[in-house]
């Protein structure tokens, strides 16, 4: 099969490969699609470039940052169970992301071994190269890098290259300074709202205790599971309802009414799928 050629989606199921530059980022902006397609029978592959060894504040953490990334590696994988996901760490440094050559190529190899020997996966998320955080914007960086490379035999040649591009396409941003985010594709996740919430939840160090102290709010989180729950609910929520009123005029979107919704950007680098590819693709046949 030829670079540009779509494939049989529907035949044997297809794959999808998330990357984000830190373990959380995947559940956060893809969830909802994720628990779709896996409700569909579709592979979901997690990918987090760092370890997330620094997001804490804790001192037995400071004092050995390998006893965070043992449990954010636990989390990163209770994340992916409740939709039968695989998760893995390219185990980079947290913080410590840049364009380089051997993260590249890792990414590489990465993004082909994501499905069958030379088919790869059908869809890659990432974020977009104008995100705030170093970490997400280089690992953006290097995931675009690799998309032509990804069919050159004679680069990693350790790990087959691939017979045809995935489609490639970002997750929903706010950000306005250089290019403001493209609302191509809007996909509603009221019916795995939940399912999402729950995989966030998973991330206990980060929602529960390192965010909320960074931000300054710990003593506002709730020593509960359900309080806590309900937290990330709110938190969620709130961003869903914001992306369904953004992308309400996404020429790609399913036919029945959302309240929640996540929003997604096709890249020009990947392969162009045609309209009834990104339907199956983002699960818009409802």
């Amino acid at each position: 099969m030829c670079p540009g050629a779509e494939p049989n989606l529907m035949a044997d199921g297809f794959d999808i490969l998330c990357i984000g530059a830190h373990p959380d980022d995947n559940e956060i902006n893809t969830g909802g699609l994720c628990a779709r397609l896996a409700a569909r029978g579709h592979r979901v592959h997690l990918v987090s470039v760092t370890n997330g060894d620094k997001g804490h504040f804790a001192p037995e953490y400071i004092a050995e940052p390998a006893r965070l990334a043992a449990r954010r590696l636990i989390e990163g994988n209770a994340a992916a169970a409740p939709i039968g996901a695989s998760y893995q760490t390219l185990g980079v440094h947290d913080g410590e992301v840049y364009v380089d050559q051997p993260t590249t190529e890792a990414l590489v190899r990465c993004i082909r071994s994501a499905g069958k020997p030379g088919r790869g996966p059908d869809l890659v998320l990432f974020n977009r190269t104008v995100d705030y955080h170093r970490d997400h914007r280089y690992t953006a960086q290097m995931v675009v890098d690799a998309t032509y490379m990804l069919t050159v035999p004679m680069l990693c040649p350790d790990t087959r290259h691939l017979d045809r591009m995935p489609v490639f396409a970002t997750w929903y941003d706010d950000f306005r300074d250089q290019i403001p985010f493209r609302g191509d594709i809007s996909v509603g996740i009221d019916s795995v709202f939940e399912t999402k919430v729950d995989m966030v939840c998973a991330h206990e160090s980060q929602f529960f205790e390192w965010l909320p102290y960074n931000a300054g709010v710990l003593d506002q989180v709730p020593p509960d599971h359900e309080g806590r729950r309900r937290r990330v609910w709110e938190i969620l929520d709130k961003r869903a309802r914001h992306r369904a009123a953004q992308s309400s005029n996404a020429p790609h979107r399913g036919t029945s009414p959302i309240e929640r919704a996540e929003a997604y950007q096709l890249c020009e680098y990947g392969r162009q799928p045609t309209d009834t590819e990104i339907r199956t693709l983002f699960a818009l046949d409802d």
